[in-house]
């Protein structure tokens, strides 16, 4: 079937997808990435693997944008969830603007991809 990866687009959602698609019975990957198809090191792996490699641009922080995504997957039959935000700082000097919008791709889209898969 068909495995979502978000943050598909990032290092280490590529590897996670390459890492699938070489011999673990996954027949297509879609890549979900806030920046889709113009995210850097996406257009290698998509001539890779060709037509087993959808890049799409989704937010999974918000729940319209994993509600269309994982409507539109016919096949659906994982999920690998490593979208993050990365902001390091010394845990004093974080505001609550700081937590939140690491917090918000991570638990969020999390909770998201809960509600909308578990059927």
């Amino acid at each position: 079937g068909t495995v979502l990866v978000t943050g598909g687009t990032g290092v280490l959602g590529r590897v996670v997808a390459a890492h699938l698609l070489r011999g673990h019975g996954v027949r297509r990957v879609v890549l979900a990435g806030r920046r889709g198809v113009g995210a850097p090191g996406v257009g290698g792996l998509c001539e890779e693997w060709g037509g087993r490699v959808v890049v799409v641009e989704c937010d999974v922080a918000d729940r319209g944008a994993v509600a269309r995504l994982v409507g539109g997957i016919g096949d659906l039959t994982g999920v690998v969830h490593a979208a993050g935000v990365l902001d390091d700082g010394v845990v004093g000097g974080l505001t609550a603007e700081r937590v939140g919008a690491v917090l918000r791709p991570k638990v969020d889209g999390a909770w998201h991809l809960h509600e909308l898969t578990r059927d």
